[in-house]
């Protein structure tokens, strides 16, 4: 329990936390009882589907309001503009950008305005959308290794853009 304690303050360093004490104790469920959040939280699907992923899932659920979720690159920009209070420039729609070149984009402008936070794409959504987080760029190689230990899907955006 005590890595999942990790995890969750890494992934949210930068953010103040009022329910961690509740987002741990229903991570423990989780991993002590995953049939049992997965009914508390109306997703009993995944345990057909996908049983392996019920930690997954219930970390990305815990901190939900803190993940950048949306299935086109627009709305994903507006919550990235969100998180920095609207001190982020604008979609730039006349450069017609796809998913890959605005990635690289974004990528760029969050390096250069705010060099100590990096975005990462975080966890599965099981379904079309894509999940970021901006997270500490000091904090990405310790994330990613305990992601790797919970079996969560964790990138950089470098990593995106090679896939």
């Amino acid at each position: 329990m005590e890595k999942i304690k990790e995890l969750i303050k890494l992934l949210l360093a930068d953010f103040e936390l009022e329910n961690e004490e509740e987002i741990i104790a229903n991570l423990a469920l989780a991993k002590e009882n995953p049939t049992e959040y997965l009914k508390e939280n109306d997703a009993e699907w995944l345990e057909e589907f996908a049983p392996e992923d019920a930690l997954q899932f219930a970390i990305t659920n815990e901190i939900y309001d803190f993940i950048i979720v949306g299935d086109k690159i627009d709305e994903i920009h507006e919550l990235i503009v969100d998180e920095f209070e609207g001190d982020f420039p604008e979609y730039p729609y006349e450069l017609k950008l796809n998913t890959q070149e605005y990635l690289e984009w974004v990528s760029k402008e969050i390096d250069e305005s705010y060099p100590d936070l990096e975005l990462i794409e975080f966890g599965d959504s099981f379904g079309d959308s894509i999940q970021l987080l901006l997270v500490l760029k000091k904090d990405v190689a310790r994330i990613k290794e305990l992601a790797s230990e919970f079996n969560i899907r964790c990138n950089t955006t470098d990593e995106i853009l090679k896939l």
